[in-house]
């Protein structure tokens, strides 16, 4: 198949040759006793001078560095290394920015509702498709489980956490930009807010965590992003361990196990990944973190048809969809709200609906599942999908109250008794090994 640079240009950059690598250890522990080996070679050049940073967390030992072909060609032939890849770079999967007007937002505690919500948020208490009666979008969620106890780790841009939107659960983790604190682009603020801000968010009472990998321009690299990974595993380990965790990764690029690997592991130590599709329109499996068998993977629809969205990349790995075309969040500047389009903006939604789950008491090898089976099959038009083979047709939605009016069974699955009554039904498992 042939990419469209334009497309892949929004997202991601293609590899080039370059002297900046990654090198991932087949065993943890083993990265002084590589250099140690290499110390004792006769060579030009040693590889302990051009080591730039080291990683472990879990089962995953690795380190980046500046390397040339000497370096490399010992590295390859050495038996503790796994595999050796350019340090790609690693973009945000937002399609577009405009400023809109400041929504009118009003929730009642009383009745667990938002009404005249988000269109994002009402899709999502919504079996049927949303009209076009802006008055009359509603959100329902649990007022019992709203993510109090839960911990999200938003590796992005930076979170604006001084914004009143997130009323004092935001708090700074780490940067990796060497940007300081704060979000100077505003991509990392608005995922942020669709997870969990009072107005604009799925889980209202969740913590957000700001993981700074990607710069202003919202780039970052391979390096920059394992990073994250490593300080959301280890920070999470370190402190409460007794609260559920999400990593967020609403970013993109060209397939790497490497980064794959780190996912894994990650889910291993506890955390569940929810991770962006991407926003070139090709298969999903193509790309990272998106083909990463222990993620979830999001991808887009246009909530005023529910059609796939034409960015959103498609395909088995993709889980389940969500809203991400003009959706509205918090702004990193403090005017009125900001609207973007991408896979990014689906993402966090599905990230605020598992915060959800994880609060209610799933566990994280079971939310992937228990997301499947709560989430609408068949709304998407299959004219929308027909170039689009093997993408499960099931779009994110939260079972409390909206129009099913599940008896405050908040996980409740239809079973067929034989012939379908509608249209739409609870999705069982697709039975793609995602």
């Amino acid at each position: 198949m042939v990419l469209p640079n334009r497309i892949l240009r929004i997202w991601m950059i293609p590899l080039v040759t370059c002297t900046q690598y990654f090198i991932q250890l087949k065993a943890p522990s083993t990265v002084e006793a590589l250099l140690q080996s290499d110390d004792t070679v006769k060579a030009i050049h040693h590889l302990r001078p051009f080591v730039e940073k080291a990683f472990s967390f879990g089962s995953f030992e690795g380190f980046s560095g500046s390397f040339d072909s000497d370096v490399l060609a010992r590295l390859r032939k050495n038996p503790l290394v796994e595999e050796i890849t350019p340090d790609i770079v690693v973009k945000t999967c937002n399609k577009d920015a405009r400023l809109g007007d400041r929504a009118s937002v009003g929730i009642s505690s009383r009745y667990e509702s938002q009404h005249d919500a988000p269109r994002h948020l009402a899709r999502l208490s919504s079996r049927e498709a949303l009209d076009g009666d802006t008055d009359s979008y509603q959100y329902h969620y649990p007022r019992e489980y709203q993510g109090a106890n839960v911990d999200v780790y938003v590796i992005d841009t930076g979170i604006q956490c001084d914004n009143i939107e997130f009323e004092g659960r935001c708090s700074f983790g780490k940067d990796f930009t060497g940007e300081g604190p704060g979000d100077n682009n505003g991509h990392g603020t608005h995922v942020s807010g669709i997870i969990g801000s009072k107005s604009y968010g799925v889980a209202k009472k969740i913590n957000l965590i700001d993981v700074k990998a990607l710069d202003r321009t919202g780039t970052g690299s391979l390096s920059s992003i394992i990073s994250g990974i490593e300080f959301a595993v280890n920070h999470y380990k370190e402190t409460n361990s007794s609260r559920k965790a999400i990593i967020n990764l609403s970013i993109g690029a060209f397939r790497n196990s490497v980064l794959n690997r780190a996912v894994e592991v990650a889910f291993k130590s506890g955390l569940v990944l929810v991770v962006a599709a991407g926003n070139s329109n090709i298969d999903a499996c193509a790309t990272s973190p998106a083909s990463a068998k222990y993620a979830i993977t999001v991808g887009a629809i246009d909530d005023k048809d529910d059609k796939l969205a034409g960015f959103s990349n498609w395909g088995r790995c993709v889980n389940v969809l969500a809203s991400g075309v003009r959706v509205i969040s918090v702004n990193a500047k403090g005017m009125g709200p900001l609207m973007l389009s991408g896979t990014s903006m689906s993402t966090p939604s599905v990230t605020g609906l598992v915060g959800l789950l994880l609060e209610s008491g799933i566990s994280p090898e079971d939310v992937k599942q228990r997301l499947k089976e709560a989430a609408t099959m068949g709304a998407v038009p299959r004219l929308s999908l027909m170039m689009r083979p093997i993408t499960p047709n099931r779009i994110a939605y939260l079972p409390y109250g909206g129009i099913d009016h599940e008896r405050y069974d908040p996980y409740h699955v239809d079973v067929d008794a034989g012939e379908p009554s509608t249209r739409y039904q609870s999705a069982a498992t697709d039975n793609l090994g995602h």
